[in-house]
């Protein structure tokens, strides 16, 4: 029950930023409303707001109800039921928020043609020469070096500690984690400004806030990366520490994420909200739905978002298309995610005993144990702390490489609701198994003590 609760207290978040963050979209900013550039006097016109009121109502209408649909998984026993759950809602959530701003915009963008709301600079690409040869300000690299070293330690530490390197994998990709999000903040100075008009004050003003929070986003990542990697080091026999570190880290990046992407959504709008000119930015076309930029005429893959901080991909580019039809498969493969996680749980471990061998069975054979190298062997009822380092841990299953407090290094193969289990110290391995029926576990047992 209480991992339940943590995976629908991670997913909940996701329901706020998606919310507020289309929700925002009615405020102009850059000249742009739902994904429509206007000039400045369409964005009080009567059919604009009218649109507006309507896309806030039909957000609430989509979006409360999946709101509701968050309280199912708080009760949810079965880990594979609520994960199957949640992924089926995150899909649900995808889906009926872009379907609420693809109609609204298309909307807006009816009546932008009927009134022909264009910009006099319409179907061109403003470039700003002089604001493009400016040396851009830069965080120093060096702020990002100390999370780095630190989320190295545990990974180095394991490499050379015989009792921790079952855990190097984890450990090092905590730490090329935090190496990536150093790589992710050089990404967008290889983007183009964040031109609006002819007026480079404007827009170096526009680039600088955009930068800043982009930097600043990625620089805080990298800092609770590597602390995250130092308290999982450190916790790593204590479950529930674990378990709130991990809550605790989601949230921290997801409150980030959310502070960062306002700030600069005030900005660009308090920045553009006197523009009134009209040479303006409008690459309305280039972008599909509002949501997809397709501009053949752009040698760039990766692009600015409009508004906010983030960047989106070019699908002009074939390059564009591969990454936007794998997103799109994972996107959709989430419910069946969670149906496999819930079809594993519920199907049962076996053992099954020969002359010579010991297999422990979950969908297949995971491990075949000569008897000749068993060396000890004990029937426990409970289990004893552990933390998982390869491998699944569902509610009622867990398979794989686990770090078990009082054993170490072990190879389960269980179910956790289904005592007895057998502790089986073999010349190699430590292997922690059981059959979902308990008197053959308890049979086996008895056979092996002769």
């Amino acid at each position: 029950m209480m991992i339940t609760i943590i995976l629908a207290v991670c997913f909940i978040p996701l329901w706020f930023l998606s919310f507020f963050t289309l929700r925002n979209t009615v405020k102009p900013k850059k000249n742009i409303i739902i994904g429509v550039t206007l000039p400045h006097n369409a964005h009080n016109e009567n059919e604009t707001l009218v649109i507006c009121a309507s896309f806030r109502k039909w957000l609430n209408i989509v979006m409360i109800p999946l709101l509701l649909l968050m309280i199912p998984p708080f009760f949810m026993g079965s880990m594979g039921a609520s994960m199957t759950w949640l992924m089926t809602w995150t899909l649900l959530l995808i889906i009926g928020s872009m379907a609420v701003f693809a109609v609204h915009r298309e909307k807006l963008m009816a009546v932008k043609r009927a009134n022909n709301w264009y910009s006099a600079a319409s179907g061109r690409t403003l470039v700003d020469v002089k604001a493009a040869a400016l040396p851009p300000h830069k965080i120093k690299d060096i702020w990002f070096l100390p999370p780095v070293i630190v989320g190295l330690i545990p990974f180095v530490y394991s490499l050379f500690n015989p009792a921790e390197r079952d855990l190097a994998y984890m450990y090092g990709m905590f730490a090329f984690l935090t190496l990536t999000f150093w790589l992710f903040y050089h990404l967008i100075f290889f983007l183009r400004l964040e031109i609006v008009n002819t007026n480079m004050t404007l827009t170096l003003a526009l680039t600088r806030v955009r930068r800043y929070n982009w930097g600043k986003f990625w620089l805080i990542a990298s800092w609770v990366n590597g602390a995250f990697s130092l308290l999982m080091w450190a916790f790593v026999e204590n479950v529930m520490a674990i378990l709130v570190i991990a809550i605790s880290y989601t949230l921290i990046l997801i409150a980030v994420a959310l502070q960062t992407e306002f700030a600069v959504r005030i900005a660009q709008q308090k920045l553009t909200a006197a523009d009134s000119g009209d040479q303006y930015l409008d690459e309305d076309d280039y972008w599909l739905l509002g949501l997809f930029y397709h501009n053949p005429n752009d040698n760039h893959l990766m692009v600015n978002n409009r508004i906010g901080m983030n960047m989106s991909i070019n699908l002009a580019k074939l390059a564009g298309k591969l990454i936007m039809a794998f997103s799109a498969l994972c996107i959709a493969a989430m419910p069946f995610i969670g149906i496999w996680l819930w079809t594993e749980e519920l199907t049962p471990t076996r053992l099954v005993l020969s002359e010579t061998t010991l297999t422990a069975r979950h969908t297949r054979d995971r491990y075949v144990i000569q008897l000749d190298t068993i060396e000890s062997l004990e029937l426990i009822e409970a289990l004893p702390s552990m933390t998982r380092t390869a491998g699944t841990g569902l509610t009622n299953l867990s398979k794989g490489n686990f770090r078990v407090s009082g054993y170490g290094a072990s190879r389960l193969n269980i179910r956790p609701l289904d005592p007895p289990f057998l502790v089986i110290h073999s010349a190699d391995n430590i292997y922690i198994i059981n059959d979902a029926d308990s008197n053959v576990t308890r049979e086996i047992y008895t056979l092996l003590r002769g």
